[in-house]
């Protein structure tokens, strides 16, 4: 049996009369899930989140991924709105943290991606940048879509992590759209920094203390499965939920 990994969805609110909220999710993180082993589950965003609905979302869910999306609403960690920051549709910003905090008291398997990533670091108390162009960095790495064409550039992975034996390397190119950044000064609680690029921007967090599985990485390895080692995060996420 294939064990079933819930994934976070998207929403939008459609401009017809009545104004109808729309869920959606990219087709590439259900691909990699299924190439990985596992059977995708796109979770519904409910109106009203409550412990009840949380609990009740998560009983038949063996892992999960947390997939990207535009910004979380700053206030979660206690700084003012940025300029450039688009605040995510409020379904899903009323669910993303407080599923995430009942997920990992529950210990269940996390994959966590991009806005994952960042997420899963407010979860657990961290900040982030809110425009990582404003960041001092040498080199200044473009880390956004330049011109509709795909960000690229190398990360390096911490030799002793989790993460290097599973991808089985410590360099690793990786593909780029993002415009904020986990604050690496203020991580979330438990969550090692195990990979960066070349100009300081964390791309990689992980907590496998006592048996868990939480990988956050700032970049979409499910744009990249068709290029190894990128589907072996999927493969790991999926095995990890195989596990009792």
């Amino acid at each position: 049996m294939r064990p079933l990994i819930g994934i976070t969805v998207s929403a939008e609110t459609v401009d017809t009369v009545p104004p109808r909220d729309r869920l959606y999710l990219n087709a590439a993180y259900a691909d990699a899930v299924l190439a990985a082993g596992g059977l995708p589950y796109p979770l519904p965003l409910p109106a009203a989140v409550t412990p009840n609905v949380l609990d009740d979302l998560l009983a038949p869910l063996a892992g999960l991924v947390f997939t990207g999306g535009e910004d979380l609403d700053p206030r979660h960690y206690g700084a003012d709105r940025h300029p450039t920051t688009e605040v995510m549709h409020p379904r899903r910003d009323a669910f993303e943290l407080a599923f995430f905090r009942r997920a990992d008291a529950a210990r269940l398997p996390i994959l966590a991606i991009c806005l994952g990533c960042q997420v899963a670091h407010v979860a657990r108390g961290g900040r982030l940048h809110q425009h990582v162009d404003d960041v001092p960095r040498t080199p200044a790495l473009h880390h956004r879509t330049i011109e509709k064409r795909l960000a690229y550039h190398t990360v390096r992975i911490t030799p002793d992590s989790h993460l290097a034996r599973i991808v089985g390397t410590t360099e690793l190119e990786t593909n780029s759209r993002h415009h904020q950044a986990v604050d690496a000064t203020r991580p979330g609680r438990g969550l090692r920094t195990v990979a960066e690029s070349d100009d300081g921007v964390l791309e990689a967090s992980e907590d496998f203390a006592d048996g868990r599985f939480l990988l956050a990485v700032q970049w979409h390895p499910e744009d990249m499965i068709d290029r190894s080692p990128h589907l072996r995060l999927f493969e790991a996420l999926v095995a990890a939920a195989r596990c009792p």
